[in-house]
């Protein structure tokens, strides 16, 4: 499965054991947080690929989410979905199954789509099942196949397109069940999309369009080597 995202999330492991953050790797860690989370932290620049550069303070903080949303509906444009694919958000853990009014990552596709026009419907087509085992219970991460036993699919999507749509890519694992869980409820998962990819060095640029293949779980995390 194909994953687009526009932004490198620069990992605080890296930041504390092998590098600090140059500059527009904190405008891209603080673009995807603040694409994440609706809030604002402190000031950064966002970068597009015209060149324009918009600088985000507390009073233009939704800018974010809507510039995530314009690279949503360029990548579904690009690709020529079918007309009405289904666009999933991949599940906070918020997502509970008695939880009403939305989640995270429902509000964040929403706002991030607010007054555009684009091929698809948002819908809320997963929910957690209860809440997540811890991290530690997972060998440090939550893998693919502990995740999705608490996946559940929401409504009918046999025979419907599909596209993930979350905040950020970091080892994959609960992105690749979520594509498991709906495609054996019937849909086919077309690919996903994401604002930021975890990386963790500076090879990656900071603010691009960029495509990454996900077919395994990422562990692209190696620690820092003692000297001697």
């Amino acid at each position: 499965m194909d994953v687009h995202f526009i932004s490198a999330y620069y990992s605080e492991l890296a930041h504390k054991e092998k590098a600090k953050r140059k500059p527009e790797y904190w405008d891209s860690y603080l673009f995807v947080w603040a694409v994440k989370t609706g809030q604002f932290k402190t000031p950064f620049t966002i970068f597009f690929r015209n060149g324009e550069k918009v600088k985000i303070n507390a009073g233009n903080i939704k800018r974010a989410r809507s510039a995530f949303g314009q690279f949503i509906v360029s990548t579904l444009d690009n690709a020529e979905v079918p007309k009405n694919t289904l666009l999933v958000p991949v599940p906070s853990k918020d997502a509970q199954p008695n939880v009403k009014g939305g989640y995270r990552s429902l509000w964040m596709l929403a706002e991030a789509l607010k007054e555009r026009r684009y091929p698809g419907v948002i819908h809320d087509g997963l929910r957690w099942t209860k809440g997540l085992p811890r991290a530690h219970e997972g060998n440090g991460h939550r893998s693919r196949a502990q995740l999705k036993q608490f996946l559940r699919v929401q409504g009918n999507i046999s025979g419907r397109s599909v596209v993930l749509v979350d905040d950020v890519l970091s080892t994959g694992s609960t992105m690749l069940a979520a594509k498991e869980v709906l495609e054996e409820a019937g849909a086919t998962v077309l690919f996903a999309i994401t604002c930021g990819k975890t990386v963790y060095d500076f090879q990656t640029k900071p603010f691009k369009r960029q495509v990454v293949e996900l077919e395994n779980e990422l562990h692209e995390y190696e620690p820092a080597k003692e000297t001697p």
